[in-house]
């Protein structure tokens, strides 16, 4: 029954559309690239200013395309990517800062390839965790370490805040159909935004269940989905607010 749902879960949600890589990896890229849940830096960028973050990004990436001998990110390859610019040793704060083009700093090439590279990263953490593709569980446990990983500006979008609580409710339904009878590990988040996505998903079964169409239900059109989204936009005016009186 709950496998159902995690297909409704994937199919029924549809986040901002990711890019894809500018070419297919190469034997050697896949063996460059780590399994970690988080890249790193050589620098701390927690206690940078976002915009700093960005700046940084913006010369690493050149320091990359100078060894290339390339102009900018002309007929830059998944190779050069990962070979050369080494945009996996960038943080997940460095790299959302290129995936959003924070300050207008960014290429439309760079931004596709910073959101590969996020997307990777989950990716990675969730085969490490089921190498073996027999616990699904595990998997979307490792998914959701990675979103809880992400800096302050990712976490604070609505992006997050949804993949973050269907994360939730995917691993909550694995762990339960995989250990019946046991507690599944908590996964809960004080994010109260996410608090009301979770609620939503709940409310969606409820609807399909005395729905005459139940295939017609959509999540966007609980109620605690639309109180998520409305307590975002203000926290998001608040914010606003708050850095124009500084």
């Amino acid at each position: 029954m709950f496998s159902a749902y995690l297909k409704y879960v994937g199919s029924s949600y549809h986040p901002p559309a990711e890019t894809t890589k500018t070419s297919t990896p190469s034997t050697l890229d896949r063996r460059s690239r780590t399994t970690a849940t988080q890249s790193t830096t050589t620098t701390d960028t927690d206690k940078k200013s976002f915009s700093q973050v960005a700046v940084d990004a913006r010369k690493f990436l050149n320091a990359g395309y100078q060894k290339l001998g390339k102009v900018a990110d002309a007929a830059t390859t998944d190779q050069d990517w990962h070979g050369t610019i080494r945009i996996q040793n960038l943080d997940r704060r460095a790299l959302y800062a290129i995936a959003t083009n924070h300050g207008s700093l960014f290429s439309a090439t760079e931004v596709k390839a910073a959101k590969s590279e996020v997307a990777s990263i989950e990716a990675r953490a969730s085969k490490a965790a089921n190498p073996r593709g027999t616990d699904a569980a595990a998997a979307a446990k490792a998914a959701i370490t990675v979103l809880d990983g992400a800096g302050p500006e990712e976490k604070a979008s609505l992006d997050w805040a949804q993949r973050r609580a269907a994360a939730q409710v995917q691993y909550q339904g694995l762990a339960k159909e995989r250990h019946q009878g046991r507690a599944a590990l908590s996964v809960e988040t004080d994010n109260p935004v996410v608090n009301h996505f979770v609620k939503a998903w709940s409310e969606l079964e409820k609807s399909k269940a005395y729905a005459q169409d139940p295939a017609s239900a959509r999540i966007e059109d609980t109620p605690s989905w639309s109180k998520g989204v409305s307590l975002w936009k203000s926290l998001q005016e608040s914010q606003t607010k708050t850095l124009g009186r500084l």
